[in-house]
Formats: structure tokens, C-alpha cells, sequence
């Protein structure tokens, strides 16, 4: 895939032309790992307004039939972004899709706490899969071209833009910067994400039987939020 362009949306446009034009299935790291027949869904504005935060991801998790090949007549991922908005905020998917549903929701509102007014996801990995071995998506994302000149053009979108990442962590000890440091899948979103660990203050949100159950770190407008034991996100208002 020879994209000349640096600009993450142009970018999108481009991988989701090739995915397509069914050029990406000449990669056999991402065939054995994700479902190519399902479009890519690198991101999309869940809220518009003038200034956003910017939700680091995972992947987008098992596909859905509206985003299958068969159900594309032409590719145009700007617009097909639009209706993904549309999709994850319907009644039709609430009621399917409860938690997912939830889980955007609070987002919103968590990204409002934060002082933002707009939220856009973004995927680490832009292709679906029912589950993610994070270890062998971390080796897929070192050997495979598409990968990491996506992650190219991503860093470098995401540097200067306020992030947010959110992960579940172990719940044997108390959190700390460690689930971080120790965590190869969570310092490569951080190096994506352009933070700089050294200057992370952490904030408990909060805490059971002396433990340290869910806090966020924060270096200026870059933040991770670790929450053991799932990815549902606490209010920052109820905060300790």
C-alpha cells in the first residue's frame, strides 16, 4: 500500500479504497489475525463540536453485517463514518447491544468532564476482530507495511491533540504507574498517543478495601484511564 499522504483522514480514505479494491488481502499477518471481509473502521465523530478529545482504542471488535464487502457499492469512508455514528447511537442498537451502547454514552459524557464538547474515536488497530491477542497484534503491527504506516500517520495526527486511553487492568494490587509500565500493549498506545509517562500525575477515582480500583493519568490534555477488571468507565465528578 503506497500512500504518499500524512494526513490521517486522507489516509483512512486511501486504506479503505484498498481494503475495497481487496488489496490488503495480499497481507497474510492481517488475513490471520482480523476479518478482511469487514470494512476497516479506523475512527468516527461520535460528538461534533469545535473541540474534541480524541478516544484511543483498541480495535473495533467482531463485524457486523452492514460493514461486510458484500454491503459496500463503492468506497467512501468520510461518509461511511457518518453512518456509523448513526448505527451505534440507534434504538436498534442499544437494544442489541446494551453494554456497547453504555459504554459510548459514558464516553461522551466522561470526555464532557474532561472539558471537551466534541469525542472521536480512534482504533490502535482499524480492523475488526471477535477478540484480540494483544501480544500477537503487537507482533502483526511490527511486521505488517499496512500497520505501521497507519501508525505512522496516526502518531503523528495525534501528537499535539488532547487523547484519552482506556484500558482494564489486573486487580491483584493496587493501581499504579506500573500497570502502565509493565503493560507492552499499553506503552505502545502511549508512544502512539505521543505521552510521556515521566510526566504522568496519577488521580484515584476510586478505591475498595484500601485498594486503588480505577484512577486516570494525566500530563497536561494527555490522560489514561485504568479501571480493574473492565473498561466501564467512573464519573469524574464522583471522584475521590
Amino acid at each position: 500500500m503506497q500512500h504518499k499522504t500524512h494526513d490521517y483522514h486522507q489516509f483512512c480514505d486511501a486504506l479503505h479504497k484498498e481494503w475495497f479494491n481487496n488489496n490488503l488481502a495480499q497481507d497474510d499477518i492481517l488475513e490471520d489475525l482480523f476479518q478482511m471481509d469487514y470494512s476497516p473502521e479506523p475512527y468516527f465523530v461520535l460528538k461534533n463540536g469545535d473541540n474534541p478529545l480524541y478516544m484511543l482504542l483498541t480495535n473495533p471488535g467482531d463485524g457486523m453485517d452492514f460493514q461486510h464487502r458484500k454491503n459496500f457499492e463503492k468506497s467512501d469512508y468520510s461518509n461511511f463514518s457518518k453512518k456509523l455514528v448513526d448505527k451505534y447511537t440507534s434504538e436498534e442498537f442499544k437494544t442489541g447491544a446494551p453494554n456497547a451502547h453504555r459504554r459510548l454514552q459514558k464516553s461522551i459524557s466522561f470526555s464532557q468532564e474532561l472539558g471537551h464538547n466534541a469525542l472521536v474515536n480512534i482504533e490502535t488497530i482499524p480492523f475488526h476482530s471477535p477478540k484480540l491477542d494483544k501480544s500477537k497484534a503487537l507482533n502483526a503491527i511490527h511486521n505488517s507495511y499496512t500497520l505501521q504506516r497507519y501508525h505512522s500517520v496516526l502518531k503523528n495526527f495525534l501528537k499535539k491533540k488532547p487523547v484519552l486511553i482506556v484500558a482494564a487492568c489486573s486487580s491483584k494490587r493496587s493501581i499504579s504507574i506500573s500497570n502502565i509500565t509493565k503493560s507492552p500493549w499499553l506503552m505502545y498506545q502511549v508512544d502512539l498517543a505521543g505521552i510521556k509517562v515521566a510526566d504522568l500525575k496519577i488521580k484515584p477515582l476510586t478505591i475498595k478495601n484500601d485498594k486503588i480500583t480505577s484512577a486516570i493519568f494525566s500530563a497536561n490534555d494527555k490522560h489514561i484511564v485504568l479501571m480493574m477488571g473492565s473498561n466501564n468507565l467512573p464519573s469524574l465528578k464522583n471522584s475521590l
